[in-house]
């Protein structure tokens, strides 16, 4: 049976801004006027017995909008029981009836394996804006202490790319194939990369940046890996993600914000076991943030960020704004059991770094195996 997360103190972190204040003991003050909220009485999260959840300490603001504790994080109760993403183009599943997989969850993962050196390859798939990936650089980059995680990656790239006009395009998202695609309408050109010696079994960073176009920004993508049994052929497969320039403000202009000098932003999605997307997680930081953290419209091929909804729609996706560099920031989400109504449930937990005039992005994808 999982051991539920039994702390009953936090500690009021200096300089978090929160939208609740704490008291001399403890208790935050309540935002709407009314008495006070001790969220030394949240519900229990369950699951929450990761390696890295029993041996942190618990740093970020409790608020009484945000009264689950989940691994060294506090997080709002979610509003809806999970579900799938149901008939979408990316990490989806076509049966209406299905429950998600949440058993990795409760069953460990086997730890990782003796790495071997393989070939990645795959296609550059765009946020939003652009119809051709080209122009993009891909690079490698090792996590440096997964175990004991500060988000910090290594200094130098394993291996880059960049793409070009010349290279393949994705079959799947060519032509009428993309008519779901709004923001192409005569098929997208997401180009293919290759990188050889790329290391099975072991924490990495992707990283898309501009190749010279001037048209892409940033983005560091955390918490993948592949696993011995991915490989084929000493192949291993897997669509790296790009993000036009322009479309950093229009996602911060979509909440009336701007993206701020020296800071970076925070974009993820929280998938169940078989990575499906999930409907109904709510997701927060441990470090502070412009305004709440946001989840994202139902519109696939243009998503919004949006104040109005308190938990994930069907694409899985949230965000925050302006985020300060150079500091691990704990990245934790749960939601409700879609079997057991009232019960919570950790579906995951990833510490990374923003970097300045970036996107970090992370997929929560419930319990990996350095997380045992």
């Amino acid at each position: 049976m999982a051991k539920g997360w039994e702390r009953s103190l936090f500690v009021c972190a200096l300089g978090i801004v929160a939208s609740a204040a704490c008291s001399s003991t403890g208790v935050p003050a309540s935002s709407d006027g009314g008495a006070t909220v001790s969220c030394a009485n949240a519900p229990i999260v369950e699951d929450t017995n990761l390696q890295q959840c029993t041996s942190c300490s618990t740093s970020a603001t409790c608020t009484s909008e945000e009264p689950l504790e989940a691994c060294c994080n506090w997080v709002a109760v979610p509003h809806d029981a999970l579900a799938d993403g149901i008939n979408l183009h990316r990490y989806s599943t076509t049966n209406a009836s299905a429950t998600p997989d949440l058993t990795c969850l409760t069953t460990p993962p086997a730890a990782l394996g003796m790495p071997q050196m393989v070939m990645l390859t795959g296609y550059v798939w765009l946020f939003s804006s652009g119809v051709d990936s080209s122009n993009v650089q891909v690079d490698i980059y090792t996590e440096n202490t997964p175990t004991t995680p500060d988000g910090s990656i290594s200094s130098k790239s394993l291996g880059t790319y960049t793409t070009t006009m010349m290279d393949p395009i994705d079959p799947t998202e060519a032509g009428t194939l993309s008519e779901w695609n709004t923001k192409c309408p005569d098929g997208c050109s997401y180009r293919q990369y290759v990188i050889p010696n790329v290391p099975t079994e072991t924490p990495l960073v992707i990283k898309t940046s501009d190749g010279g176009s001037g048209q892409w920004a940033t983005l560091y993508d955390y918490n993948i890996y592949f696993k011995n049994s991915d490989v084929q052929g000493g192949v291993v497969n897997y669509n790296a993600t790009a993000v036009a320039g322009p479309d950093l403000n229009t996602v911060t202009g979509a909440l009336g914000q701007s993206f701020q000098n020296g800071t970076g932003l925070l974009a993820g999605e929280v998938h169940d076991c078989s990575d499906i997307r999930l409907f109904g997680a709510t997701v927060e930081t441990t470090a502070p943030h412009d305004g709440a953290l946001v989840y994202f419209t139902e519109d696939e091929s243009a998503p919004l960020p949006t104040y109005e909804a308190h938990d994930t729609s069907h694409l899985g996706l949230f965000g925050a704004l302006n985020m300060q560099p150079g500091m691990p920031i704990r990245v934790s989400a749960v939601g409700q059991d879609p079997t057991n109504a009232g019960q919570f449930l950790m579906l995951g937990t990833y510490v990374v770094q923003v970097y300045s005039g970036a996107v970090t992005a992370v997929s929560l994808r419930g319990r990996r195996p350095w997380q045992l």
